[in-house]
């Protein structure tokens, strides 16, 4: 009977369909068989669109940052002319008709304050074109402009009276009502006690208010506010109008001279 039982239970396991086995098999092959995967790799085309994208990218940033440099803090000026010896544009006792030292303009200090007696100042006069700041930006950039702007000493405040009386400059204000003697220590001997009226008469200034008053440290032969910043024989010019500079003409104040990168001079 126990022989009986085995064999009978032995033919039942030899007889179970072989679907549980196979499917067994295929699990084991799908184990062995399956290939590793690999990431994608990218295609040129996009390699070099994110190179360009983010060369784009830096170049908007360092263009911003000019902008904004160029604005609101410094910029570069190259001297001009005969105005300003022997304080600029003057070497080996001679002074230079043509293109001298470059400066650093300072734009910050009067973005945040007021231009201050004795700065030397870059500004665009009254009666030439004036440009938006962005405008000017670009035609500065494109050296458009160089000979457009002036560069002067402030000498009158706004609400001062500024009068020359032989050769000398005199300064009336609500601190001093009875007028002193402007010392001008930075002007050379020639120019000491030569600062003389460029149109004949006119030797009274009345600063209107939030307006200044520039002249040249080369009193002698300085194109300034004694004459509106035109030739003194040009003809008359509207004092009231465009002897004085307001904030929005000035562009900054000269503080360093640069020579080159080894040799830099501070403008007092």
């Amino acid at each position: 009977l126990v022989n009986d039982e085995k064999r009978n239970y032995d033919e039942d396991h030899m007889n179970e369909p072989r679907e549980h086995h196979h499917h067994e098999e295929q699990e084991e092959n799908m184990n062995f068989e399956q290939p590793p995967h690999h990431p994608k790799k990218r295609s040129g085309f996009k390699e070099a669109a994110k190179f360009i994208a983010e060369l784009l990218l830096d170049a908007v940033i360092i263009v911003s940052l000019v902008v904004i440099i160029r604005l609101y803090l410094i910029a570069p000026f190259h001297v001009h002319g005969t105005s300003m010896c022997n304080t600029l544009n003057y070497s080996n006792g001679v002074c230079n008709n043509g293109y001298g030292e470059y400066l650093i303009i300072s734009k910050l200090g009067y973005t945040l304050g007021q231009a201050k007696r004795g700065d030397i100042i870059v500004f665009r006069p009254p009666g030439h074109t004036q440009y938006g700041r962005l405008e000017s930006l670009l035609k500065t950039l494109l050296r458009l402009d160089e000979q457009e702007f002036f560069i002067k000493r402030i000498v009158g405040l706004p609400g001062e009276t500024v009068e020359l009386k032989n050769g000398q400059v005199y300064i009336t204000n609500e601190e001093h009502p009875q007028g002193f003697k402007l010392k001008e220590p930075y002007l050379s001997d020639i120019n000491q006690g030569n600062t003389q009226p460029l149109i004949p008469g006119k030797t009274k200034f009345i600063v209107p208010k939030e307006r200044y008053l520039a002249f040249g440290d080369n009193r002698a032969v300085s194109t300034d506010a004694r004459s509106c910043f035109k030739s003194s024989i040009s003809g008359t010019c509207n004092f009231e109008k465009d002897a004085y500079l307001s904030m929005d003409q000035i562009e900054g104040r000269a503080s360093m001279i640069l020579f080159t990168l080894e040799k830099l001079s501070f403008i007092k």
